[in-house]
């Protein structure tokens, strides 16, 4: 058995042989996660050709491929988060486990774009010369505008006529539910959330909760329903229209 080497007496060297130590911890634990990852992803691998030659099995399948990937998922981000924490330590150290990186494509043509102008130096630094343009380098940056919430206040002014002493006022907004407070963008999104994401209402109820807005999972499913039965006449329609085919 190696005997351990002796600690140095300077600070100095206890510093940096403790920067040493952690340093190498840190790439450890980027070679360990990296290489859980490399795992999971070879297994989800290896579980989609199964699936794809022997076809759809059990409902079984489909939720070890979910497992699958959210392991692969977790098990990625914290590589991504281990290298982070690595790299200022050591930028320079080989890793033995190369971690599949994401292409990186071009951000959507489709999207608009928000031109942000970084203004230049007006005359050069060190001799105070006038200065030309040259041109210019774009870096575009994906972004996303949070989603904003509003209250629609329908006002509906009344008047009283002095001849007949008589009121009138215009008729209430239209509504999709009668009675309700929600309007048509917010059901529809609703709808969509459900039966297009298939996120359940309680998930929905949390996840506006956690943004200020109080909406419980039984009002979600009254609107759920009011909407389907709106909606019923349209559905009808289509399937008349598919089955005719």
């Amino acid at each position: 058995m190696t005997p351990p080497e002796p600690l140095p007496e300077d600070i100095a060297a206890l510093k940096a042989a403790l920067t040493a130590e952690r340093a190498a911890r840190q790439q450890a634990e980027v070679r360990a996660s990296s290489a859980g990852a490399m795992v999971a992803h070879y297994k989800l691998l290896i579980a989609k050709l199964k699936r794809e030659q022997y076809g759809q099995s059990s409902e079984r399948g489909r939720k070890l491929l979910d497992q699958l990937e959210l392991q692969l998922e977790e098990l990625e981000a914290r590589t991504a988060e281990d290298e982070a924490a690595a790299e200022p330590a050591d930028d320079t150290a080989v890793r033995p486990f190369a971690r599949r990186k994401p292409v990186r494509a071009p951000c959507p043509a489709h999207l608009p774009r928000e031109r942000v102008v970084i203004p230049g130096p007006t005359a050069y630094p060190c001799c105070g010369g006038k200065l030309a343009k040259l041109g210019e380098t774009i870096t575009e940056t994906l972004e996303v505008v949070p989603r904003q919430w509003k209250v629609i206040q329908t006002v509906r002014e009344k008047f009283t006529c002095r001849s007949c002493e008589k009121i009138t006022q215009p008729p209430a907004p239209f509504h999709v539910i009668a009675r309700a407070r929600a309007g048509a963008s917010l059901l529809a999104m609703i709808l969509y959330a459900k039966f297009g994401e298939h996120q359940p209402l309680n998930r929905q109820s949390g996840s506006y909760a956690c943004q200020g807005i109080d909406l419980d999972v039984s009002t979600l499913a009254d609107w759920v329903g009011a909407c389907t039965a709106t909606l019923a006449p349209l559905v009808e329609l289509i399937r008349q229209h598919v089955f005719a085919a």
